[in-house]
């Protein structure tokens, strides 16, 4: 994938998972989103987002959308309590909100989702197949920044780490698959940290942002999932 700043891109083959891109609009968006880790030092915990202060199928506000229409993907949806649903028919759009903090600080990540249909066919490590049934990001600081991304495969092995066919600055570690429950709330809980210095060897940059994405554009199927409940915080 080319490397280029262009806010336009459609195809995955320029998709969002370029670190261009990422860095592009973590700058432009607007200062009021900014959260820092020095004016929260006292909290243990975090919110990222619960989702619950948005109406009912609507887009998020304050997320960003780079490779398509975030709004034809992913609505805000409830069940008692509120949830984002993301659904991909040959589609890859990411979305991502500004959330800036230090790992060292608040090492943990939490959240909890839900896939009710993979991409069949989906397999991380290729471009020809790269699809995710759900994947959380935490993007870093940096014009050209460093990724973690956390997926729920439709094929690969749990604990399989690999580097995306997209960006060389991105990691995927694989948490569930076609063998977890799927229609089923799972709670997840990361030290990104750690995961950072594992798989980077090196200490983290500042976190600049969470992002989202639930794709099929590779194997022009349909992916099915939902997120809530997203928290950083310095406790396990």
């Amino acid at each position: 994938m080319r490397n280029r700043f262009v806010m336009n891109m459609m195809s995955k083959t320029n998709r969002v998972l370029s670190a261009i891109m990422i860095a592009l609009f973590l700058f432009v968006m607007a200062p009021a989103a900014l959260l820092t880790a020095k004016e929260n030092k006292h909290e243990l915990f975090r919110r990222v987002e619960d989702f619950s202060r948005f109406d009912i199928n609507t887009f998020p506000a304050g997320w960003e959308s780079r490779g398509g229409d975030g709004a034809k993907v992913y609505h805000v949806k409830s069940e008692g309590e509120t949830y984002l649903e993301a659904r991909a028919e040959d589609t890859a759009v990411t979305i991502a909100k500004r959330f800036v903090y230090d790992l060292e600080e608040y090492p943990f990540l939490s959240w909890q989702w839900r896939a009710d249909e993979l991409p069949r066919g989906g397999d991380e490590r290729y471009k020809k197949s790269g699809d995710s049934g759900a994947a959380i990001y935490v993007i870093f600081s940096g014009l050209f920044p460093k990724n973690i991304k956390y997926v729920w495969s439709a094929s690969l092995p749990v604990g399989t780490n690999t580097k995306s066919p997209y960006n060389s600055k991105t990691r995927i570690v694989v948490l569930r698959n076609q063998s977890s429950p799927l229609q089923t709330w799972i709670s997840e809980k990361v030290n990104v940290y750690e995961d950072y210095k594992r798989l980077f060897g090196e200490e983290p940059e500042q976190v600049q942002a969470i992002g989202i994405m639930t794709d099929s554009d590779n194997t022009h199927t349909v992916s099915l999932a939902q997120y809530k409940k997203i928290t950083v915080s310095g406790i396990q």
